[in-house]
């Protein structure tokens, strides 16, 4: 009788064994690979939601113009209103052809930004969520002596600052700041 050649069971069982380990190895690898790659996503997600609230942020800062508006008693106010953590300013609308009234404001964790239809209307009409997980927000104008005011307190309610620093506390990304240009068309 001739041998017959092949494995053996415990071969066959350490082959399978190593099979399931290597399997369960690329199995872990592509996971994390994959939870990863979400967090990369939603990372550059948000980091694009940071880079269009800036953007959305500059234009309108240097679309302002120094046209005083109404507030909801229907007296007139200045063109330009800043406190510490929300601006109200009056700028060319986004026809192009009129001017409107706008509001940006930290209200619980979230950056909104409130729109009027024109420049005398008493309550906005709009209002959009563009940031959220915004733990402080501290905005300066910068006056004609070159010093930051946390406030704007103009003499003439027509007057703007030269320029706009914000700086925004977000919760994964830390502090980050932009100082606009005011260039209004005057």
């Amino acid at each position: 009788m001739r041998p017959q050649r092949g494995f053996t069971l415990i071969e066959i069982l350490v082959a399978v064994a190593l099979l399931g380990l290597l399997g369960v190895l690329g199995y872990r690898g592509l996971e994390a690979s994959t939870r990863h790659a979400e967090r990369l996503q939603a990372m550059a997600v948000r980091w694009q939601d940071v880079a269009l609230t800036f953007a959305r942020l500059g234009s309108d800062v240097r679309q302002a113009v120094g046209q005083p508006g109404r507030d909801d008693a229907g007296r007139r106010t200045a063109a330009w209103q800043q406190e510490a953590t929300q601006l109200t300013l009056s700028r060319i609308a986004d026809a192009g052809d009129s001017l409107g009234r706008i509001t940006w404001r930290l209200r619980d964790d979230r950056l909104e930004l409130l729109t009027w239809p024109s420049i005398d209307s008493s309550a906005p009409t709009q209002a959009y969520t563009l940031l959220t997980g915004v733990e402080a927000i501290e905005l300066a104008s910068l006056d004609r002596d070159n010093r930051w005011l946390t406030a704007w307190r103009p003499r003439d309610p027509q007057d703007l600052p030269r320029a706009l620093r914000i700086r925004i506390r977000l919760h994964e990304l830390g502090t980050l700041e932009r100082i606009f240009d005011v260039a209004a068309a005057r």
